[in-house]
């Protein structure tokens, strides 16, 4: 456990806005690159590491986490240097004012700033009682010119993103900046370093994807790279245990992983994933023999890359699972590290599970 406390760590302070994920994925290339061999960085950015299986006729298995992370973009620079920005990915108006975001320039460089609050003082009632729009909002770097901003490199287009924070919590809870995916992303290696000792009879890609928060096209594009056969989702639900959540489902912190059954997001998209059978009942004798429980979810108004990822081909089994996290897309997620470290232990034993008799088909 603190080793997986030490990565996650370590990936949730890495900038990489949706779109701009370089710095990530060459740390988490390298840091593959310990258990395997066979790593690339394809054409889309996707990190993708293989694990060949001892039996050929065995399907292959891509289990993934996307690597990107929401935030803004800057759509202006006023005269007097504040950057006006809109957001990419899923952030809501009201956790925003007065929040620390690093600003990045043309050349790659980041520039600490906040997201400018009204002070208390100075607010009409109607002011304290409204959530201002994106389009009010605007980042202060402490420039006093548009010169000097452009001087840094910071044009409009650039990124923006919440600060790297992290603390721990009581009971190996900890909370922070983009623990949605550095939690994937840290089971993926974790998963590495098991099958580094075993060798899987499937085939097996961990992959870190890109643009998940932006388009959830990314592991489409990887799973074209490797031509999979199926495919795991790390990526879990959010907890139902807080005084504001109670009612909206079971999961809970520290109850163990997450398997999302059902999603759908039907504003603008209309799709979602039904979770593969399969794969399920797969994941189910995994926990039983581990003595881990499961925890299930049935969500509307969210999905992940394995909406698209379902379609290709002729059609890739597909299922969704992971640690179950609070407060999701705010600066302050919070997870339970031993919900993190069972997510881990239930995958690789259900990829050891893997034999040329797993049926593909939904039933």
């Amino acid at each position: 456990m603190k080793e997986l406390k030490s990565t996650l760590r370590d990936y949730m302070g890495i900038i990489r806005l949706s779109g701009y994920e370089s710095r990530m994925a060459y740390r988490f290339k390298e840091d593959l690159s310990k258990y395997t061999e066979q790593v690339q960085i394809d054409k889309t950015g996707n990190v993708i590491a293989t694990f060949p299986g001892s039996d050929p006729e065995a399907p292959n298995l891509m289990v993934f986490a996307h690597m990107d992370v929401i935030g803004f973009v800057i759509s202006r620079i006023e005269p007097d240097g504040f950057l006006r920005i809109d957001r990419v990915g899923g952030i809501s108006e009201k956790i925003v004012q007065g929040i620390a975001v690093m600003v990045g320039s043309e050349s790659g460089e980041y520039y600490p700033g906040l997201i400018g609050a009204k002070a208390y003082h100075i607010q009409s009632n109607e002011d304290k009682a409204k959530v201002d729009s994106f389009s009010s909002l605007f980042i202060d770097i402490g420039a006093t010119s548009q010169q000097q901003v452009n001087d840094l490199g910071i044009h409009v287009g650039c990124p923006v993103t919440f600060a790297p924070h992290y603390v721990e919590l009581l009971d190996n809870r900890v909370a922070g900046a983009y623990i949605d995916d550095a939690a994937g992303l840290t089971n993926l290696l974790q998963i590495a370093s098991l099958l580094a000792e075993q060798t899987p009879k499937c085939t097996v890609h961990l992959v870190g994807t890109v643009m998940e928060e932006f388009n959830a096209r990314g592991a489409m594009m990887a799973a074209r790279s490797v031509k999979t056969d199926m495919a795991i989702c790390l990526l879990g639900p959010g907890a139902g245990d807080t005084p504001d959540q109670r009612g909206v489902n079971n999961v809970v912190l520290g109850g163990g992983p997450g398997v999302t059954l059902f999603n759908f997001h039907g504003k603008g998209t209309l799709n979602g994933n039904i979770a593969h059978k399969g794969l399920f009942e797969l994941i189910k004798k995994s926990a039983a023999v581990s003595g881990i429980t499961l925890q299930r979810s049935a969500a509307r108004g969210a999905l992940s890359d394995t909406a698209y990822l379902q379609l290709e081909n002729d059609g890739i089994p597909c299922l969704d699972m992971g640690m179950p996290d609070r407060y999701s897309h705010s600066p302050m997620e919070t997870c339970d590290l031993k919900d993190l470290e069972q997510v881990g232990i239930v995958v690789t034993n259900a990829i050891y599970a893997i034999d040329k008799d797993f049926d593909l088909h939904r039933y």
